[in-house]
């Protein structure tokens, strides 16, 4: 046992119990030999967290969050860059080191040393939050590998467990019930190339095949068989679909695995010029409307606004959440995916990295590629060692001859002198590891900025009707047209009997307000009066019409002017002052509609 552990056995064989949630785990504050020393010690059986701290840094990594965070999952030790991170790379095996303001997991167990993570070193404050759930994913994979299955596997048995995290995509932790014990599920036992988050949540209760001498649970049967769109949405309902491939005139999109539809590019823009390459990305999640025809599913993303609401996706494994989230607008499944069982090596080439995302590193001739000078610096260590050897030989031949300090000293110089060439290579390899992260950051922030802006072309791409220009001197009648042109276009031709447009009239004050809208509010308006007045049961009832009361209690008398009510409704959703249309139920029969306002205006 190490003297850390003994110290820690014996203060805790001291102290009074503490309740666990006053419990915060502590910060090791450590030397580099120190830390070599533990983390190559056989017996350890925990996982560790190394934080790197620069003394002169713009921000640092919260080491106290992280242990509150972890609890007893890891033990989090502080290292002091420089002098004792470079004492730690002496002494631990080739690109096992840290540096910077960085942190870095360790696991413990069988060949951990081929499962060590990669060195995080974040730019910008901006970054430390998604850092904390990478490092907590990460310690989360350390505490659980796939060893080699056994000639003989025990008998799989029937076990209940609870989802407690993601270390991977392909790969989700769960703790088994009642026993509490870790297992792991992994995606190729499901669908393969849909992170796992997708198909299960957190804190969901599972049951499967558990696998004993793996820990594996496969809950394969809980996939559920894949349904018909018909059973899922309705004529005219929005959906949520995964563009799967984009070409010139058309493009693919999933409304779920296995699900695949075409769409034309006439059904994405109303601009016969558009190309669907332009207008979409690859992995986006998008909006489309589900439209029958002749019992044939078409999909079109024509009239379909960024705040109508979508029918939720069905979920994929029983019990689980929808496929689909506009959270995760987009996603490109297992783009850099590590398995739990093999991680990638601690520093990947940058040199492949740099053409598989179309990035180019900065040209300049006194600058090497990073494969490059991770080459050189192999050989310049190889070359040291070398030295060394040599030296040592040397050294022994001069105790046998007699050599003077003289020649003690010259070997001693030229020592040094590979030490500090090899420290001037490790920094540059350091700033060339910089360097590779803040491009794959650059890069993010491109494919993010690209969809945005694809999402804001298409949006304007798609609209069908275009400002008309007035044909009535009387505005109510130049809105009466508008309306039924309105209707005639959004109404199926089959619908239109049964959806008439009823008695209608506006007040001035509507007239007023209608004037004030731009002309996507003017679109969004109609399209609800439409639903009022046709009376069009299905959308009308996504409005949420309702009393207008007097104030917010639940007991509050309605808005009355005669025997007339005062009636709302929403006209946007999801939207900054978002627009209410409100209007008054007549007694003589049909509506009067009032004013388009604001959804804080309670007022008539």
């Amino acid at each position: 046992m190490m003297p850390a552990q003994k110290n820690r056995n014996r203060l805790s064989q001291a102290a009074p119990p503490v309740p666990s949630e006053q419990i915060t785990p502590a910060v090791v504050h450590m030397g580099g030999d120190a830390l070599a020393r533990e983390l190559l010690d056989p017996l350890r059986n925990f996982t560790v967290l190394v934080i790197s701290r620069m003394a002169d840094a713009d921000f640092h990594i919260d080491a106290e969050a992280l242990a509150a965070r972890l609890g007893d999952e890891a033990r989090i030790i502080q290292v002091s860059n420089g002098i004792e991170t470079r004492h730690l790379q002496d002494r631990l095996p080739a690109q096992l080191h840290i540096f910077g303001t960085g942190a870095r997991v360790y696991p413990h167990g069988e060949r951990w040393l081929e499962r060590v993570p990669g060195a995080h070193v974040p730019h910008h404050l901006s970054q430390l939050p998604q850092l904390y759930q990478k490092l907590e994913n990460e310690v989360l994979a350390a505490q659980h590998f796939e060893p080699p299955r056994p000639a003989t596997a025990p008998i799989s048995v029937i076990s209940e467990a609870v989802v407690k995290g993601f270390p991977a995509e392909d790969r989700a932790m769960v703790e088994l019930v009642p026993s509490g014990e870790q297992a792991l599920i992994r995606s190729e036992d499901l669908l393969p190339g849909i992170p796992l988050d997708w198909l299960v949540a957190k804190a969901q209760l599972l049951s499967g095949t558990l696998d004993p001498a793996t820990h594996v649970l496969n809950i394969g049967t809980l996939l559920l068989p894949r349904p018909s769109p018909v059973t899922v949405y309705s004529h005219g309902d929005v959906a949520l679909a995964r563009v799967k491939a984009v070409c010139p005139r058309h493009a693919t999109v999933q409304l779920w695995p296995g699900s695949d539809f075409p769409i034309g590019v006439e059904h994405i823009s109303s601009n016969d010029l558009d190309s669907a390459e332009d207008l979409l990305t690859e992995g986006e999640v998008v909006r489309v409307r589900v439209l029958y025809h002749n019992g044939a599913v078409v999909l079109s993303m024509l009239d379909v606004d960024d705040d109508e609401p979508a029918v939720p996706t069905p979920p994929l494994l029983r019990g689980g959440p929808p496929w689909l989230d506009l959270e995760r607008p987009y996603a490109s499944i297992f783009a850099n995916r590590s398995p739990v069982s093999s991680p990638a090596p601690a520093n990947p080439d940058d040199g492949e990295e740099s053409a598989r995302s179309g990035v180019e590193p900065a040209q300049s001739e006194s600058l090497l590629t990073p494969a490059a000078r991770r080459t050189a610096l192999q050989t310049t260590q190889m070359q040291l060692e070398s030295a060394r050897h040599t030296i040592d030989e040397l050294m022994a031949a001069a105790k046998r001859q007699g050599a003077t300090d003289k020649v003690a000293r010259a070997l001693q110089d030229q020592l040094e002198d590979g030490r500090r060439a090899a420290a001037d290579l490790a920094r540059e390899h350091n700033m060339a590891t910089h360097q590779v992260e803040a491009l794959k950051t650059e890069l993010a922030k491109a494919k993010s900025t690209l969809v945005q802006l694809r999402q804001q072309r298409r949006s304007a791409a798609s609209r069908t009707e275009n400002a008309l220009d007035a044909l009535f001197l009387d505005p109510e009648q130049q809105f009466t047209f508008e309306l039924q042109q309105v209707w005639a276009r959004v109404v199926p031709a089959a619908e239109k009997s049964l959806y008439p447009l009823g008695k209608f009239s506006v007040s001035p004050l509507f007239l007023d307000s209608w004037g004030t809208l731009t002309e996507q509010q003017r679109t969004k308006t109609l399209r609800a009066v439409v639903d009022l007045v046709a009376d069009w049961q299905g959308p009308l009832r996504k409005r949420e019409p309702h009393m207008l009361r007097l104030n917010e209690g639940a007991q509050a008398q309605p808005t009355l002017r005669g025997d007339d009510v005062c009636w709302r409704l929403y006209v946007e959703k999801g939207t900054a002052g978002a627009l209410r249309l409100h209007y008054w139920k007549l007694q003589a029969g049909g509506v009067e509609l009032h004013a388009v306002v604001p959804h804080d205006v309670v007022k008539p």
